[in-house]
């Protein structure tokens, strides 16, 4: 498994081996390299062969939180929580939803909330986002001492 370190430094477009041992594919464009590691990328044709241009990278405290932010699958959601790498968090934060904030607070940032609208209009998580990344907590309620269950790196 790659460090954080190493993923954050990726591009997006940067080919990305899916084939490899410890690559899962979850669905079409999504794959898992271990229980909290996550990416995504887009096949194109290069030369006749077909290649994996990275997207995004995902950390999540489980296999069912990194499904809830991808897919909006709130029902088989195991509530797992675990700090995330501090490597994914602002400079200066804890990984608690208040310390994150205040420190995206300092540049341009986002704070809001997703619901399934088409269907049942469930509440799916709120976010905190940036232009690097976006921290998703579960509680409808602002609560200044929750974890994030999946955090989103947005290669550039």
């Amino acid at each position: 498994m790659q460090e954080w370190s190493s993923l954050l430094s990726a591009r997006t477009g940067d080919i990305v081996d899916v084939g490899a041992q410890c690559v899962v594919t979850l669905e079409e464009g999504v794959y898992k390299v271990s229980d909290e590691h996550y990416f995504l990328a887009d096949a194109f044709l290069d030369e006749g062969k077909e290649k994996h241009g990275l997207l995004s990278v995902y950390w999540a405290s489980s296999e069912p939180g990194f499904r809830r932010a991808y897919s909006m699958d709130i029902e088989n959601d195991d509530l797992a929580v675990r700090p995330p790498p501090t490597e994914l968090l602002p400079v200066g934060a804890d990984g608690t939803y208040g310390q994150i904030k205040n420190a995206l607070a300092e540049g341009s940032f986002m704070e809001c909330a997703s619901y399934r609208v088409m269907t049942d209009g469930a509440f799916i998580h709120k976010s905190l986002e940036n232009a690097s990344a976006s921290y998703y907590f579960r509680s409808p309620e602002i609560l200044s001492d929750e974890l994030p269950f999946a955090i989103v790196w947005k290669c550039r």
